[in-house]
C-alpha cells in the first residue's frame, strides 16, 4: 500500500489513529523488517492485530550469480512464483533492474521474456520485494531503479503506480522521481498514465526501428500503436516533464543494424528532446539472431551522431549469467 491506502486502511478498517501510517509505513520501507514482531515502538496489542489483518511480502532468495563485470542476477521466490532482477553496479551508481510481470505479453521475437509468453501480473509487493532482497544484499545503497526486466511496465500500470510511489517516498527506501526509470514498447495511453502522474520518472522507450514493418516484425504488439501516435505521446511526456526521452535501440544484425534503418531512426527523432542508446544484441537460447559486426555497429553510430542530439553504445552486463537485457526468465519461465 502507498502512504494514503495505508492510512485510510489503518483509520477505516483498523480503527486506528493516522499518525500510526508513518510509524508502519516507516518500519516497512525505511527500516525494511520483515514481522510485525521486529516493530518494536508498536504496543504488542498493535503488533497481533497486524499480524492476523496483514502480510509483509518476503521473498527467499533462491540463487545469485555474479558475472566477472560485478553484476548479480537473482533468482527470487515470490508468492505468485519465480522471478528474475538484476543488479548492476557502476560506481558510484548502483541499479536494480526490476521485474513487473512473470512473463510478457508483447512477444517480441528477439527476447527470452517475450518468447515465453505471458504468465501473469506481479503485485505491488511483489515489485517492490525485489529492490529491498536486493538492497539487503548488497554492501552499497541502491542509488538507480529501472524497471526493464520481465514484463511490460504499462501493461500492469495499477501494481507499476504504487510502486513508483513508494520507492520515491521520502518516508522509506526514498530513490529520487529522477532516479527513477520506466521502460515501455510503447501501447495505447500507456505513456500518458505515466505523464498524468505529474512526476519527474525517467521514460525509456524500446524503439528498436524506425520503420514500421520492422519494427512490428519484432515487436508484434506494435501494431496497435503507430509510431506516429507513439512519437506524439513521447513529446507530451518530454513537454510535460522537461526531460528528455531515452530510445532503446538493440542492433540486430541483418534486421535492424542498415544504414537505411539508421537513416529512419535518425529522421524520427528529429523535433523530439531524447538520446539514442545503443544496444548490440544478447544472445538468447534457441533464437537465431546475431550481434552485428563491429564495423557494422560503427557505422551505424556514425551514421546517427551528429545527425542526433545524443548516441551512445551502452555496454551489456550480466551476459555470462543470463542476466543482459532480453535474456531474463529462461532460467523460470516455461514456454
Amino acid at each position: 500500500m502507498k502512504f494514503s491506502d495505508l492510512e485510510s486502511w489503518l483509520v477505516d478498517e483498523l480503527h486506528q489513529k493516522p499518525f500510526r501510517a508513518k510509524q508502519l509505513f516507516t518500519w516497512l520501507h525505511h527500516r525494511r523488517v520483515t514481522s510485525f514482531r521486529e516493530m518494536t515502538d508498536l504496543s504488542l496489542r498493535f503488533r497481533s492485530i497486524l499480524e492476523s489483518s496483514a502480510v509483509i511480502t518476503h521473498p527467499e532468495q533462491a540463487d545469485s550469480t555474479a558475472s566477472e563485470d560485478g553484476t548479480v542476477k537473482f533468482l527470487l521466490d515470490l508468492p505468485s512464483g519465480p522471478a528474475e532482477t538484476v543488479l548492476i553496479p557502476e560506481p558510484p551508481r548502483f541499479t536494480v533492474c526490476l521485474s513487473t510481470q512473470y512473463g510478457c505479453r508483447m512477444g517480441c521475437r528477439f527476447c527470452m521474456t517475450g518468447m515465453a509468453g505471458f504468465h501473469g501480473n506481479m503485485t505491488t509487493d511483489e515489485i517492490i520485494s525485489q529492490l529491498y532482497t536486493v538492497a539487503a544484499n548488497s554492501k552499497n545503497r541502491i542509488s538507480n531503479v529501472v524497471l526493464m526486466g520481465m514484463g511490460e511496465p504499462m501493461d500492469n500500470w495499477n501494481a507499476v503506480r504504487n510502486a513508483l510511489e513508494i520507492i520515491s517516498d521520502d518516508r522509506g527506501i526514498c530513490i529520487g522521481q529522477r532516479k527513477i526509470t520506466v521502460s515501455t514498447v510503447g501501447i495505447p495511453g500507456g505513456i500518458r498514465k505515466l505523464v498524468d502522474m505529474e512526476k519527474q520518472y525517467g521514460l525509456a522507450v524500446s524503439l528498436h526501428s524506425a520503420v514500421p514493418e520492422t519494427r512490428e516484425m519484432l515487436i508484434p504488439s506494435a501494431k496497435a500503436i503507430s509510431l506516429s501516435q507513439l512519437k506524439q505521446d513521447m513529446l507530451k511526456y518530454t513537454g510535460t516533464t522537461g526531460r528528455r526521452v531515452t530510445l532503446e535501440y538493440c542492433l540486430i544484425e541483418g534486421a535492424n543494424d542498415s544504414l537505411k534503418e539508421a537513416a529512419a531512426l535518425a529522421d524520427y527523432s528529429k523535433g523530439l528532446p531524447c538520446k539514442i542508446n545503443l544496444l548490440v544484441y544478447n544472445a538468447v537460447p534457441d533464437l537465431e539472431w546475431h550481434q552485428p559486426s563491429e564495423q557494422t555497429t560503427q557505422k551505424f553510430i556514425d551514421y546517427l551522431y551528429p545527425r542526433c542530439q545524443a548516441v551512445t553504445l551502452r555496454r551489456s552486463r550480466g551476459g555470462e549469467v543470463a542476466g543482459a537485457c532480453g535474456q531474463l526468465g529462461a532460467s523460470v519461465l516455461k514456454k
